[in-house]
């Protein structure tokens, strides 16, 4: 179980909430290549709640105290609304998820109602603190998709003081933006936890259930616009938009780029200190050569990772710009001429050229020179991008020789 994943490795964690999980299960990803964790408590309240707790090890709520300690991360996931198709054969939860729940928080994220939080909303609250009391040293991580994106955004929010620290992250899935029903508490948790870069409210522009976000207006965790491609209605609230690179981070704006890429550094260069801290532990206080420079190596390598991806957004505009004035500019001399024909009908060809000429308008000037100049933009900036994938290329293989010459330090980070 390891809190690092990648956004696309995140959405795989989500959408693990819509499964017909069993206790006592393992929960992975990556087709099996990568452990979540096991299911410890499955939730099916009488609010229509459904929820799973998920931790590094089966733990399960009978469990002493001495056991449950020994737990470092739970992760808990909220499931949206059941399916209206279903209504025939699970009624009482389309009826609790929609009726009691979707229409009465959607009027009061629309303004056209005040309201007070929903029964589902307090006990999804309820599951988030009770996980906590149950497995008093670990991070939480919390997952929801629509109304489970709702549950996890109020119960992150209703958390005291003493919890927050415990907070590893929030990751809130096409649902509306909870922040203007919060209370004013309430609110000021959600932006506490924001500005510690801890939650992510992940957006779909395309989808229609995500409401109550745009500019200027508050929401709970930062938000990530995604820049999705079109695809049916279900599947567009279901992440079928979603788009990612070959690294498995989402394509999103400029705003969600750096946010994401602060975080993931933020979470690297944390669990970079947890392993510190058990190197330290067990070397009576003393780092060994090896490890200050595996240490130094894989903070360099996050960080720079970090920076290609907070500047790979602008590079990409940027290099759509010129490819798109290499375009226009071959264009443009043709219209040139275009027009020049139904002007100077009466010039030949040649003197139709050397009249555009004497104004300044050649092949040169409209076409050649503007070319030149974009094709000398793009190569610079495909040099930048090549000069960073070789600084991480050779952080990455400074840190595998490293690895292999020293044994002792790769068995200690098989078991960290």
């Amino acid at each position: 179980m390891s809190n690092i994943y990648t956004d696309k490795e995140k959405m795989k964690i989500a959408k693990k909430e819509y499964e017909n999980l069993k206790l006592g299960g393992k929960v992975t990803i990556n087709n099996g290549k990568k452990i979540v964790g096991y299911v410890s408590q499955i939730n099916d309240k009488p609010t229509g709640e459904q929820s799973f707790v998920i931790t590094d090890t089966y733990v399960p709520t009978t469990f002493s105290l001495e056991e449950r300690s020994q737990v470092k991360e739970i992760i808990i996931l909220y499931r949206g609304s059941t399916s209206p198709d279903k209504i025939t054969t699970e009624f009482s939860d389309v009826y609790k998820d929609w009726m009691v729940n979707d229409i009465s928080l959607t009027s009061q994220v629309m303004g056209t109602v005040q309201g007070k939080p929903t029964p589902q909303l307090v006990s999804s609250a309820e599951t988030l603190k009770n996980a906590l009391a149950l497995y008093p040293n670990a991070q939480v991580y919390v997952y929801g998709h629509s109304l489970g994106s709702m549950n996890a955004q109020y119960s992150l929010a209703d958390l005291p003081e003493s919890s927050l620290s415990r907070v590893g992250g929030g990751y809130f899935y096409q649902g509306p933006n909870l922040y203007s029903t919060l209370t004013l508490q309430q609110q000021n948790t959600a932006d506490r936890l924001t500005v510690l870069n801890k939650l992510y409210n992940y957006v779909d522009p395309k989808d229609l259930v995500p409401i109550g976000y745009g500019a200027g207006k508050p929401t709970v965790g930062h938000s990530i616009y995604v820049s999705s491609k079109k695809v049916g209605a279900v599947d567009q609230h279901m992440w079928g938009g979603y788009q990612y690179d070959k690294h498995g981070n989402v394509l999103t704006d400029k705003k969600g780029a750096i946010e994401l890429a602060k975080a993931k550094v933020n979470h690297e260069l944390e669990a970079l200190f947890a392993l510190k801290k058990k190197f330290m532990a067990t070397g009576g206080g003393k780092l060994s050569a090896s490890q200050e420079v595996f240490l130094d190596s894989a903070e360099a390598l996050s960080i720079i990772e970090g920076m290609k991806q907070t500047v790979k957004h602008d590079i990409s505009e940027l290099k759509k710009i010129y490819v798109k004035g290499i375009e226009n500019a071959g264009t443009l001399w043709k219209e040139s001429l275009e027009s020049a024909r139904e002007v100077g009908a009466h010039l030949s060809e040649i003197e139709m050229i050397e009249a555009l000429a004497n104004g300044g308008a050649t092949v040169s000037t409209i076409v050649g020179k503007p070319i030149t100049e974009y094709d000398d933009s793009l190569q610079k900036l495909t040099l930048i991008e090549e000069k960073y994938d070789t600084l991480l290329v050779q952080i990455t293989e400074s840190i595998a020789t490293q690895l292999k010459m020293d044994q002792e330090l790769a068995s200690q980070l098989g078991s960290a």
